[in-house]
């Protein structure tokens, strides 16, 4: 694998955000789960928003691509609200994100080649001479081309996971983002999902966005970090802002993860409602 790309932040340029969630809300029935969201996701960057089980990450990234609609609020993509485009435009716009799904998500009938090609044959009309050397680059960036002609039933879970990465950046995205995407790995396999990531980023300079739990994967890759909790971005900085927070929410998050040392050698107080 190529070395990975240092997620030191890059402090002498201005941060461009790409998207922006602000004043979000959303409930289903009684129970409101974003209740004022405010997030600026920078171009180019790793953002990660980490938060417990319930706290609205996955209900958090489907208004991000306006799969839902809010109550209030807006997300605006390059300036533009999503939920206020017109259908065609908003379609245009959804193709500009790639989605890697906790589970990968791929068609089982299918070989690993068809797989990546499906979002090219569904969106261009290529020669198959181009469509078969755009797919091999793909899946070669990835140390994939061996597996071409292999269905998904004979990958491994990392194997899984590259191939739906492949098929995420096939149409070269502005955005991408990840579900859960280390949930149920072994830790060498977290890892090696940790490098694919960063090196993605790297290679093509995508923005990315990684929800998570995870904070000692979040620590890895991390360029700016977002905790979700109750419904509200509770914190956003850096990785060394966060492991700095005097936020007591956010070091009980970290401390029970086992990513964060004591401060004065005493366990911090967990907060009434916190699920680490």
């Amino acid at each position: 694998m190529p070395a990975l790309a240092s997620s030191t932040v890059d402090t002498a340029s201005e941060p461009v955000p790409i998207l922006q969630v602000e004043d979000l809300h959303k409930s289903f029935g009684e129970q409101c789960v974003l209740n004022g969201v405010n997030l600026d996701i920078e171009e180019g960057k790793i953002t990660v928003v980490i938060g417990g089980s319930g706290s609205g990450k996955s209900v958090l990234i489907k208004h991000l691509v306006a799969l839902l609609r809010p109550d209030r609020g807006q997300v605006r993509f390059a300036g533009r609200d999503l939920f206020q485009m017109p259908d065609a435009e908003l379609l245009q716009a959804r193709r500009s994100f790639g989605m890697l799904f906790q589970n990968a998500a791929l068609f089982d009938s299918m070989s690993v080649f068809d797989n990546v090609a499906f979002p090219l044959r569904e969106h261009h009309k290529l020669r198959k001479a181009e469509l078969y050397d755009t797919v091999m680059q793909a899946l070669t960036a990835l140390k994939l081309e061996h597996a071409a002609q292999k269905f998904p039933g004979e990958l491994s879970g990392g194997m899984k996971k590259r191939v739906a990465l492949a098929r995420a950046t096939i149409l070269r995205p502005k955005i991408l983002i990840y579900d859960e995407p280390t949930t149920g790995l072994d830790p060498v396999m977290i890892k090696q999902v940790d490098d694919m990531i960063a090196e993605t980023q790297a290679r093509l300079q995508v923005t990315s966005v990684v929800i998570s739990h995870d904070m000692a994967s979040t620590f890895r890759i991390a360029h700016k970090i977002a905790m979700l909790h109750q419904g509200q971005i509770i914190e956003h900085g850096s990785p060394e802002e966060f492991r700095a927070s005097d936020n007591p929410i956010v070091r009980n998050f970290i401390f029970v993860s086992g990513t964060g040392p004591l401060q004065a050698g005493a366990m911090p107080a967990v907060p009434s409602g916190v699920r680490a």
